[in-house]
């Protein structure tokens, strides 16, 4: 089954963002608040110029004992961030993340940045996927009724 990426983004349409001067605890606060492992950075175009993971801050603010309070956010990012159209498809997008050792990928469409995909995103709606395939293989084999995909 192909499922779109864009599928798989937050459905309040809402993209987690700073600009690239705000301070790493202030960025991470965002993070924490709005449950999310990643925040994009984009500049006053709101074009992306980076992305802050909770990585980059495992390994680029604790890892070098910087102080969050008095780092920016650019200082720390990823600049170099892999993207991906709206409309590729879930198992292409695994399949990035996983030769790139990257967990989560911006989801962006002419330019513009439509959310964020996670990791553990890509792999819920896999097994959402896999867990439908199963409920249809057991009500063909036992000739009952099977629901419809709901996705």
């Amino acid at each position: 089954m192909n499922t779109p990426v864009s599928r798989l983004i937050r459905s309040d349409g809402q993209v987690v963002s700073v600009r690239a001067e705000v301070m790493v605890d202030q960025a991470v606060e965002i993070m924490v608040d709005q449950n999310v492992g990643s925040i994009v950075v984009l500049d006053s175009d709101e074009i992306l110029i980076g992305i802050f993971t909770e990585r980059d801050l495992l390994r680029r603010v604790v890892g070098k004992n910087l102080i969050p309070a008095k780092t920016t956010i650019e200082s720390v990012m990823t600049r170099n961030v892999y993207v991906v159209d709206r409309t590729a498809d879930r198992r292409d997008v695994h399949q990035m993340m996983d030769s790139e050792h990257i967990r989560h990928i911006p989801i962006v469409d002419e330019g513009t940045v439509l959310g964020v995909v996670s990791l553990r995103d890509v792999l819920r709606s896999e097994n959402a996927e896999k867990e439908f395939e199963l409920t249809q293989l057991k009500g063909y084999v036992s000739d009952k009724p099977y629901p419809s995909y709901p996705g």
